[in-house]
């Protein structure tokens, strides 16, 4: 799937390309942006002093709303897939070409490493979200603080897992829909988590944060058993 981005994320990226160029020359392999505002670029015989000529430049990419690009050799990135099969799988899914030929031709994820990056990612969340309730000594505000700043996560998580299930994960109702009937978590609860991301005022969960945790140990032990 192709991302879209806005004509001045586009122009953006072209400047950070055209910077990119004017340090790597002709060992630029590509640049391909993954999200609105990162990337990566994929260079041939990377050298100390490309990072020393590309560092100055990060504050100036930083005011085009751009985050700092991940800088690797193609063969780095192939040889990786294992090590990062979530975050590269996303790439693989949804960029868009910037410049030059990105090095995913013929390359595949395996599903057997996606598998255990779902399982490392949820239950990852899962202790994250019982120390955070731990640490906020049963206080209420610290307790909504911390689930609106795991919406964004949780978001991500939930689509991997969607996606590995071979199910719709590009919206929120997609999401609510594969929790509630495969995973088995309440619509509900996972809606209200959802929309904390970009409803940061609301304050209270159906059933509570225990509600969550239950829900996120319960998404855990669904990435489990496909172990089983």
């Amino acid at each position: 799937m192709s991302l879209s981005l806005t004509p001045a994320a586009r122009s953006a990226f072209d400047r950070l390309a055209a910077d990119l160029n004017k340090v790597f020359g002709t060992r630029l392999v590509a640049l391909v942006a993954y999200t609105p505002r990162a990337s990566v670029a994929f260079a041939r015989d990377l050298r100390s002093a490309d990072f020393d000529a590309l560092a100055v430049l990060v504050d100036s990419w930083h005011r085009e709303g751009l985050d700092t690009p991940l800088v690797m050799a193609p063969d780095e990135f192939t040889r990786s897939l294992d090590a990062f099969p979530l975050e590269y799988q996303a790439i693989l899914d949804q960029h868009a070409v910037i410049a030059g030929t990105p090095p995913f031709a013929g390359v595949r994820v395996d599903p057997g490493d996606l598998r255990r990056g779902c399982e490392v990612q949820a239950k990852a969340h899962l202790i994250h979200l019982r120390q955070g309730w731990l640490q906020a000594r049963g206080h209420a505000a610290g307790l909504a603080d911390l689930a609106q700043r795991s919406a964004a996560p949780f978001r991500v998580l939930l689509s991997h897992v969607a996606s590995l299930s071979g199910q719709p994960s590009d919206s929120t109702d997609s999401l609510v829909a594969f929790a509630d009937r495969t995973v088995g978590m309440p619509a509900d609860l996972v809606r209200a988590v959802l929309e904390l991301e970009h409803q940061p005022q609301r304050r209270t969960l159906p059933g509570g944060f225990a509600a969550y945790v239950g829900a996120a140990d319960r998404l855990w032990s669904f990435v489990d058993a496909w172990h089983a």
